[in-house]
């Protein structure tokens, strides 16, 4: 049955055209899937006041089903995880903007609960993500201070410039400057194929219950602003 619900959610969630083809400058919608088996009914589709939306929401103790979830790792018996993967990789030597709408709805007040990555880890090639997006105990901290509290049920529009040919990204919410210039967090140059990831991923405690997190993703869309040529591929 977990199978089943796998398969079926690849098909519906965010369905729309390949991405990283355009070279026009055109923004154009992404497409995703859930790469590992995910907790039941742990994303829904939702429409409100004429807008189509995906919710996720994770509970305390539900693992991810990806094979490192289950494992102790980064001070943590276990991981827990509600995520959806692009289906498809950027190119490295191109430059890209992604934006997304994003409102926060219950929780994201315990650690390291990351909802927008930008991995690169693919079979044979354990590499880390390049950009994590997180708040940890409320807060998320950049060139200011975005406190969860204060944006709960709130929309926000999030843009990110994405250098991968000199390695930096900008970030942007609601056209505040949010990171300026940022340095990725691991080199992009080897083995890795870059990807967006975007949902709940946190760690799990075996002493203290993690709250409930909730959290609402709309109009997912990127466009690749420049392109050198590719000596990484």
């Amino acid at each position: 049955m977990k199978n089943i619900m796998f398969i079926l959610l690849s098909l519906f969630v965010f369905s729309s055209c390949q991405t990283t083809q355009s070279g026009d400058g055109k923004f154009i919608d992404v497409q995703f899937y859930s790469n590992c088996s995910i907790p039941k009914n742990s994303i829904t589709k939702i429409k409100e006041n004429g807008e189509e939306f995906r919710r996720f929401k994770l509970k305390n103790g539900q693992k991810g089903g990806c094979p490192s979830d289950r494992k102790v790792r980064h001070a943590a018996p276990y991981w827990e995880r509600v995520e959806l993967r692009q289906n498809a990789y950027l190119h490295k030597g191109s430059v890209y903007e992604i934006k997304f709408k994003v409102r926060f709805v219950e929780g994201f007040n315990r650690s390291r609960e990351n909802f927008f990555q930008i991995h690169q880890y693919n079979k044979g090639c354990p590499r880390g993500p390049l950009i994590m997006l997180k708040f940890s105990d409320g807060t998320m901290y950049g060139l200011w201070t975005l406190k969860i509290s204060d944006v709960l049920g709130k929309w926000m529009d999030f843009n990110i410039v994405l250098d991968l040919v000199n390695g930096g990204y900008t970030l942007k919410i609601n056209d505040r400057m949010f990171f300026e210039n940022s340095v990725l967090r691991y080199d992009f140059k080897g083995c890795g194929k870059p990807h967006i990831k975007f949902g709940i991923y946190r760690p799990g405690d075996d002493k203290i219950p993690n709250n409930t997190s909730i959290v609402d993703f709309s109009k997912f869309q990127m466009r690749k602003v420049k392109t050198e040529n590719n000596p990484y591929n």
